[in-house]
């Protein structure tokens, strides 16, 4: 059967273009939890959020048989609530404080924000200026919240030389690919 865009960006972006040197150890369930909102508001949003991360954190503390290990949380692109990279970035707060926060996650979990016109640069937003290629780096074919392990991510820095430099890394290999390549790619995952 067809893949669906989430999964296809996770194989060709992240784990093919090496991205993230960690992903391809956690690409399957149960390790990973592939979700799809059903949130129409941030209401809502904030609502599956709390759910997922109650879910790793019961996960992490071994009260859940089989709890994924991550979580990527695929939002509608027709959601107006988070059509816009600003739009995600600011539900993020919000998911911060109303999710984690309030949950009592914040020494467990970390929020990562995909968008299909994420940038890197806060003064970029709008169109201006030149595309950057290196903005790929934080594109996906759908809003995506991605939940981390806390404990994950510190291992993973642990046994990972260098773990500093994979965003500079990064950067620099997808502007070397150019914004043509990167774009192609990104939308292939919604075609094929």
């Amino acid at each position: 059967g067809r893949r669906p865009p989430p999964r296809l960006w996770l194989e060709r972006v992240v784990i093919a273009e090496r991205l993230c040197p960690f992903a391809a150890a956690v690409r399957e369930e149960p390790r990973l939890r592939l979700q799809a909102s059903r949130a129409t508001n941030e209401d809502e949003a904030v609502a599956e959020v709390a759910a997922e991360a109650s879910l790793l954190a019961r996960g992490l503390r071994g009260e859940v048989e089989g709890a994924p290990e991550t979580t990527l949380l695929v939002f509608d692109e027709g959601a107006a609530f988070v059509r816009g990279w600003m739009d995600l970035v600011r539900l993020s707060w919000r998911l911060q404080a109303e999710a984690i926060l309030a949950g009592g996650y914040a020494e467990e979990l970390q929020l990562v924000l995909f968008h299909p016109l994420a940038v890197h640069s806060a003064y970029a937003q709008g169109g201006e200026g030149d595309e950057d290629p290196a903005d790929y780096s934080l594109r996906a074919p759908h809003p995506t919240v991605h939940l981390l392990r806390e404990a994950d991510v510190l291992e993973a820095v642990r046994r990972y030389p260098d773990a500093a430099e994979i965003p500079s890394r990064n950067k620099a290999a997808l502007r070397k690919q150019g914004q043509p390549a990167c774009k192609e790619r990104l939308e292939g995952c919604r075609r094929d």
